[in-house]
């Protein structure tokens, strides 16, 4: 569950953003205002790890780009700063962006595709609100990972919506080849 923290008008700066105490929440602004959610579970964090290592693997052997974890920030056009739980950036994008490996900046937009692990404590209003920033801001993908009954809703925009739970998660043309069995992602551990 998400929780707003600071309501007076500000001017949220990446400075200010990262000199917020590591306080046990993960922090981001929404509205101008401070948004604080608790640290993710054991399955949330199990299933971001699945799927950052495929995504990391597929991308490091076809070069398309970088894929970023939780803790990335993203300047949505509406000047929102939204941390997807796994990222995905078009090489082409980083470099119109002017970004290198060493670069200490929030990236200026969302990425190509946005991952969210759904929690429990997640309105439908909230995910809806998510999708409109990153879709308004760059996104051309976003995958709703649904742990409570292993599915997965297929985004294209914030009102095109698929949900499925067999099959693949599809790189489509952001990731062109890339293919994750459902069942390989929510699997459980082999040695069970």
């Amino acid at each position: 569950m998400s929780t707003a923290v600071e309501t007076s008008a500000r001017e949220w700066t990446e400075a200010s953003i990262e000199a917020i105490p590591d306080d046990g929440f993960n922090h981001e602004i929404v509205n101008g205002e401070l948004v604080m959610s608790p640290k993710n579970n054991f399955e949330h964090e199990n299933l971001c790890a699945r799927l950052f290592v495929a995504l990391s693997d597929f991308n490091r052997h076809h070069k398309l780009g970088v894929v970023l974890g939780s803790s990335a920030g993203f300047w949505m056009q509406n000047r929102n700063c939204r941390a997807p739980d796994v990222s995905f950036i078009s090489r082409e994008r980083i470099q119109q962006a002017g970004f290198r490996p060493d670069t200490r900046r929030f990236f200026p937009g969302a990425p190509d595709l946005a991952v969210e692990v759904v929690s429990a404590s997640n309105s439908a209003a909230e995910l809806t609100a998510r999708l409109r920033d990153f879709f308004s801001s760059g996104t051309r993908l976003a995958w709703l990972i649904q742990p409570e009954d292993r599915s997965v809703e297929i985004c294209h925009a914030p009102d095109r919506r698929n949900r499925i739970s067999g099959g693949s998660l599809d790189g489509e043309d952001i990731l062109p080849g890339f293919q994750l069995r459902l069942e390989t992602l929510f699997e459980p551990w082999d040695w069970e």
